[in-house]
């Protein structure tokens, strides 16, 4: 059977009514007295369908049946909520092995999957039929360290939070973040042949990006941009045509700096604090390109009070990360590609370039500023404060809403025990790297250097070969001061004459050796002088 299924035409005309308008009907039989016919005339149903949802006869929707019943699917969707609220959500294929080993655990087999492995087509219609709970979205990657926050870490912040806004008007509080803007438009659906493998679009894009530092307050207004170029020096041609009152600095290393952050608040932050009345906050998070003794002296006179975020918390406590950039990163990718559409030719986005295409970003933001900055101000829970707005996004905070049976959870936990525990045999210990000396123009293999030696001209300033050479020398000393009784002579020469050929060797005062030091991760060697000897006997 194909994927959709289409009717048929003249086939038996199926249910066209909905389930309230049933359940209307049912009840009028039952309360008003009325005949079923009467009943099926008024709500034009079948009388047939009446009388069997009336004595509670064939419920079960018709055509064919789900390999799994409601109770399990709606158990699974538990599971799949659950695994995505803790960040570790499922694949369709995660989904359809958790099913198989549902199903070998209970020691069932349907027929219609192969192995007990579901198909894709069934877990395209599982997603279908519970559209209203579950849908697939494309996902991004956090570290681990920023799910290791917990709900008493932010109870703390928003309690400190609390002390530091209170009396402070919204108008008063601002949000910094610094973004960048990079030169890639992104991928765009277009219009190809049906069957072509590889879609492309001739657009010229680099992997670089421009720097630029954004400020909103909780009454929706915003600061003029801030933009740090990557450059050892600025040029007037990269501050022509931008935003009004927007500024314009460099660093090498394209990010802000100390030296650009503070410009950026004698220049932006403190102008702006003298313009409001009363205390005035600022939010942002603790780089430390941030913390300045002087910065803090002026927040000081200026009554500025200075509000730093969580460590690594600001996808979830950062206005501007939260629902801000995204919406802006949006309409720079458009404006980013009509640029590139009408100057085919540039291979790179231009520094001179840049200002006119930032101020049509902030022309473009102007309409919708004011609702993304309350929805920003909203979410993470600042304005007005409410801790719940963060704490629900947390995982754990919603696990009590799902109910899961004994084998379903059985069944989860040892899949993602499985999926995400190292594998056997593998380490990711560092093991300290030896250099291989190959004759020039020689390659080797992994098996030829425990099966084969190769061979170098050695050279007398290596220090491995001194090694090996003092190595051998060690080995003749020791050979030197062996007890008398285990001595055997050789080739007819006396002990005596034996010890001392060997002793000749022996470094004497003023002699240059070199000594080896065992480090706890390395191995040092030093070219010394003999100065002193400890045994005089030799």
């Amino acid at each position: 059977m194909g994927r959709v299924y289409k009717k048929k035409l003249g086939a038996r005309p199926y249910r066209n009514y909905t389930e309230e308008l049933l359940l209307r009907a049912v009840n009028a039989v039952k309360t008003t007295g009325i005949s079923y016919q009467a009943a099926a005339d008024l709500y034009d149903i079948p009388k047939r369908t009446i009388y069997n949802r009336a004595k509670n006869k064939h419920n079960k929707l018709f055509g064919g049946q789900t390999s799994l019943s409601e109770t399990e699917e709606r158990e699974i969707v538990d599971v799949l909520l659950i695994s995505a609220e803790f960040g570790s959500p499922l694949t369709s294929f995660d989904l359809r092995v958790i099913v198989k080993r549902y199903l070998d655990r209970l020691g069932r087999t349907i027929i219609k999957f192969p192995n007990n492995l579901p198909g894709k087509d069934w877990c395209l219609n599982f997603l279908s039929r519970h559209k209203n709970r579950l849908s697939q979205r494309a996902c991004q990657n956090i570290k681990g360290v920023r799910a290791q926050n917990t709900e008493q870490q932010f109870l703390e912040y928003f309690e400190n939070l609390t002390n530091s806004l209170n009396g402070i008007p919204k108008e008063n509080i601002l949000n910094y973040d610094e973004t960048n803007l990079s030169d890639d438009p992104g991928s765009k659906k277009c219009i190809f042949r049906r069957g072509i493998k590889y879609p492309e679009r001739l657009m010229n894009s680099t992997k670089s990006c421009i720097s630029v530092m954004f400020a909103i307050t909780g009454g929706g207004e915003v600061l003029p941009p801030y933009v740090v170029y990557k450059a050892e020096r600025l040029y007037d041609q990269w501050t022509i045509g931008g935003p009004k009152k927007a500024r314009y600095n460099r660093s090498k290393s394209g990010w802000f700096d100390g030296f650009t952050f503070q410009d950026w608040f004698y220049t932006m932050v403190l102008p702006w604090s003298k313009s409001k009345k009363g205390s005035k906050a600022i939010i942002g998070d603790n780089l430390s390109s941030h913390l300045d003794h002087n910065i803090i002296v002026e927040c000081q006179r200026n009554d500025i009070k200075f509000v730093f975020l969580p460590p690594n918390s600001t996808h979830l406590t950062q206005p501007l990360d939260v629902a801000y950039y995204g919406p802006m990163k949006r309409v720079w990718r458009d404006i980013l590609q009509k640029y590139k559409l009408k100057n085919p030719r540039e291979t790179s986005l231009n520094k001179v370039s840049f200002p006119p295409l930032l101020k049509s970003l902030v022309e473009r933001l102007e309409n919708t500023n004011k609702t993304n900055i309350e929805s920003a101000f909203r979410a993470t829970g600042i304005i007005p404060l409410n801790p719940h707005e963060v704490l629900k996004r947390l995982p754990g905070s919603r696990t009590n809403e799902h109910i899961i049976g004994k084998t379903v959870n059985e069944t989860l936990i040892a899949y993602l025990e499985e999926i995400r525990a190292p594998t056997a045999g593998t380490s990711n210990e560092r093991k300290r790297k030896k250099m291989l000396k190959v004759t020039p123009g020689k390659s080797v293999c992994a098996d030829e250097l425990f099966t084969e030696t190769i061979n170098v001209n050695e050279d007398p300033q290596d220090f491995d070969d001194l090694e090996i050479m003092r190595c051998e020398h060690d080995n003749s000393i020791e050979e030197a001061i062996m007890l008398e009784e285990d001595y055997v002579g050789v080739g007819g020469m006396t002990e005596e004459d034996n010890i001392e050929n060997i002793l000749k060797n022996i470094p004497k005062i003023g002699d240059y050796v070199v000594v080896k030091f065992l480090t706890k991760k390395t191995v040092k060697h030093y070219l010394a002088e003999v100065i002193n000897v400890d045994r005089p006997e030799l």
